[in-house]
């Protein structure tokens, strides 16, 4: 028998738990968003481990990367996506002919569009050591860590708009991010790897999500600061 379930069980997990956020997202429950945000991070774990199986077991096929893309565009894609409508969006009215359009619908939409290409083209066309524009799992944690780190405040829903946009939007943009996992298994190995687990077991413990929150901004910035620095560089020869 194949081992190759091994790592597709995971990605379908992924998929699985993204669905589940849905419904939770959708639900007039206590803490509803807040249960779909956590889903979401734990869907982004499997998402993170399913590739690394396949590789260690060298059972890595195009099957298992198409079932990725699929299970991220509605993990990262929809799921955060219909969040976002129902936690900081419904209810942006517009008026088109003096009738009532929830524009938070269409705004909410940008979100699971932009994965979607985001994942076509990197299906297609890819560097092997870095990502064109910002992934898409990155950009569904954002969505998801924001019920988890704001539970008790207001975010202004103008702030909200702008900042879920311009995730979507760097999702296919054409800055360059590393890719994280690499320079880490190959700059950190033995106990040094083994310590800076450790370590972030324990910062996450002490400050919980926003360590999280903390890393992937100062990710989000890095790949915007190469990519004004290039801009620059450009424009000076």
């Amino acid at each position: 028998m194949s081992v190759a379930w091994i790592p597709n069980t995971l990605t379908l997990g992924n998929l699985v738990l993204g669905f589940i956020a849905i419904i939770f997202a959708s639900m007039n429950i206590p803490h509803h968003l807040t249960i779909a945000g956590v889903l979401i991070l734990g869907a982004a774990l499997l998402d993170g481990l399913d590739g690394q199986v396949a590789r260690m077991l060298g059972v890595a096929s195009k099957l298992g990367q198409e079932l990725d893309s699929l299970a991220d565009c509605v993990t990262f894609g929809i799921a955060p996506g219909y969040l976002a409508f129902k936690g900081y969006l419904q209810g942006t009215w517009i008026y088109i002919l003096d009738k009532p359009i929830d524009a938070g619908i269409f705004i909410a939409a940008i979100f699971p569009v932009c994965a979607a290409y985001r994942l076509a083209r990197f299906n297609v066309q890819h560097v092997p050591n870095a990502f064109d524009g910002l992934p898409s799992p990155i950009a569904g944690i954002i969505v998801a860590l924001v019920p988890l780190c704001f539970i008790n405040i207001i975010i202004p829903k103008l702030l909200f708009i702008i900042g879920f946009v311009l995730v979507a939007l760097l999702m296919v943009s054409t800055v360059r991010y590393a890719k994280p996992q690499s320079l880490i298994l190959q700059k950190i190995t033995g106990i040094k790897l083994l310590l800076f687990i450790v370590i972030l077991i324990a910062l996450i413990i002490m400050f919980k999500q926003w360590v999280i929150m903390v890393i992937i901004a100062l990710y989000i910035l890095s790949g915007l600061l190469s990519f004004i620095i290039q801009l620059i560089q450009d424009y000076r020869y």
